[in-house]
């Protein structure tokens, strides 16, 4: 019973974390409040085992406090306070993902909600898509791409740019579900739920935005990459779902440019609107250049690129153009200094490894079955969790290659926009995915929230001795927990069920 209390309760905490995320879109200042509250009472109350501090770890607190130190050498710090509150509500998140939700149901239940929210805010875009196009239609303006900003009107205070970005980040949350689904063996409830992500990407589609197309494009290469490298899935076998999704988006492509004329032509042509926007740009990030010369080391602090910019823009320039730096290194170099740089670029370094660490967790451990591993090498590893199925270790490694593609699709989309640091919801989604990438290293010893080593006086128990069967070799207990990862994953690439 308690075990069963204890899954109940984590997998309510991982809608319930949802429902504030979500509020972010619409009140970020309530929400924002909601969101930490509920994040404090979660680590306190679902937080039962002590994990390592890792680097990764680190590095984001180094981050947040030179958030608020910056302050002291902006320009405006009235401006960079909104930012520093999205960045805490973003490093709350994070640390109460890291801590309670480990389990694959769990993470299973918040990329379902997540997606959810999604497909919702897609349905609410395409019907205004339509509507905003007849409108034009009426008054004889045929070409799509010279209105693209006018045919998507977002919230207030969100510009259609930034609003696709939300879609991105639930793009990976929405196929997470699916892949869950599907490798615990729930085929007809995978094929349900895959309904949220075709919707996200029809509503993409709409974007007539070519880095937000290429984006979506990139997102299921690399996913259906991962899904091979790890050995999820065989080559053949992984071809299959990207050859199936790649041909749905042609299909949904063909189909929307037959309803509306001149849609495949935002991304195989170049547009008039589309070469200034390239000008544009270009000349934005020479003039940022100016501005990180002037101030090298801080920056102008967050937010302030606006008003760095617009300074030293020129009079046939219009204010969307001279008032951002479209591209978020740009952004981040500029506001936050060569040392804001280094600490954000440290941060990507180390969620990579961490994402290459979580990828080759099982294979490497299989590797090393009964290899006479060393001490310091068996602590490398994560521990076996009990009562964790080869299925659903399967399904986790899935949903981690969705997550792991959707940030790259989404960095891949900011080198040549600015859009993370302008909402907390942004933020908060991009804490959540970085997160789940996160390999847990649980401690042996049952305590609260994390350590940095084994706790003075409480000696590490090794492995308990098997006894020998003569004309059979032993098998230590990580070899037989590989042994049985690499046999489960093999009998499922070969017959697509999982032997428990």
């Amino acid at each position: 019973m308690a075990g069963l209390a204890a899954q109940f309760a984590g997998v309510a905490f991982a809608a319930l974390l949802a429902a504030p995320a979500g509020g972010l879109y619409w009140k970020p200042e309530s929400a924002g409040i909601w969101l930490v509250g509920l994040s404090f009472a979660g680590i306190y109350f679902l937080a039962t085992n002590r994990m390592r501090m890792r680097g990764i770890d680190l590095c984001l607190g180094l981050i947040l406090v030179y958030e608020f130190g910056s302050l002291e050498f902006s320009q405006y710090a009235a401006n960079g306070v909104f930012a520093s509150r999205s960045l805490a509500v973003a490093v709350a998140v994070f640390f109460t993902v890291r801590l309670t939700l480990r389990a694959p149901l769990e993470v299973a239940y918040l990329s379902g909600v997540l997606g959810l929210g999604g497909a919702a805010l897609s349905l609410a875009g395409m019907r205004q898509f339509g509507a905003n196009v007849e409108r034009l239609e009426q008054v004889g303006l045929t070409d799509l791409v010279a209105f693209r900003s006018r045919l998507l009107i977002p919230p207030a205070q969100w510009v259609p740019g930034e609003w696709f970005t939300v879609l991105l980040l639930a793009l990976p949350f929405a196929f997470a579900a699916p892949a869950y689904l599907w490798w615990t063996n729930r085929r007809w409830g995978a094929l349900f739920a895959l309904l949220a992500p075709a919707l996200i990407l029809a509503t993409l589609t709409l974007s007539l935005s070519r880095a937000v197309f290429w984006s979506v494009i990139l997102f299921l290469l690399v996913g259906c990459a991962l899904l091979i490298w790890t050995r999820i899935v065989t080559v053949r076998k992984g071809a299959a779902p990207l050859a199936s999704t790649l041909g749905a988006l042609a299909l949904v492509l063909a189909v929307e440019s037959a309803f509306y004329p001149g849609l495949a032509k935002a991304y195989i042509g170049r547009q008039t609107s589309q070469s200034r926007s390239t000008e544009g740009r270009i000349a934005t990030w020479q003039r940022s250049l100016g501005v990180v010369r002037a101030h090298p080391l801080w920056g102008v602090g967050s937010s302030n690129a606006p008003l760095a910019l617009l300074s030293s823009a020129d009079e046939n320039e219009t204010t969307g153009f001279a008032s951002r730096t479209f591209s978020l290194p740009v952004q981040v170099v500029v506001e936050k200094g060569i040392v804001g740089l280094l600490l954000n670029s440290a941060f990507l370094l180390l969620l990579a490894r961490e994402i290459l660490l979580a990828m080759a967790y099982p294979w490497r451990e299989a590797a090393q079955a009964g290899s006479g591993d060393s001490k310091t090498d068996a602590q490398r590893r994560r521990p076996e969790l009990p009562g964790v199925r080869t299925a659903e270790r399967c399904a986790r490694n899935a949903m981690n290659c969705c997550f792991a593609a959707g940030l790259v699709a989404v960095l891949a989309r900011e080198l040549v926009y600015s859009s993370l640091f302008e909402h907390a919801l942004t933020l908060a989604l991009v804490a959540m995915l970085a997160a789940l990438l996160v390999r847990p290293d649980v401690v042996s010893r049952p305590a609260r929230f994390f350590t940095t080593g084994n706790p003075a006086g409480t000696p590490s128990p090794g492995p308990p001795r098997l006894k020998k069967t003569p004309g059979r070799p032993t098998l230590s207990p990580e070899g037989e927990r590989g042994k049985e990862v690499r046999e489960g994953c093999q009998e499922f690439g070969r017959t697509g069920s999982v032997l428990v």
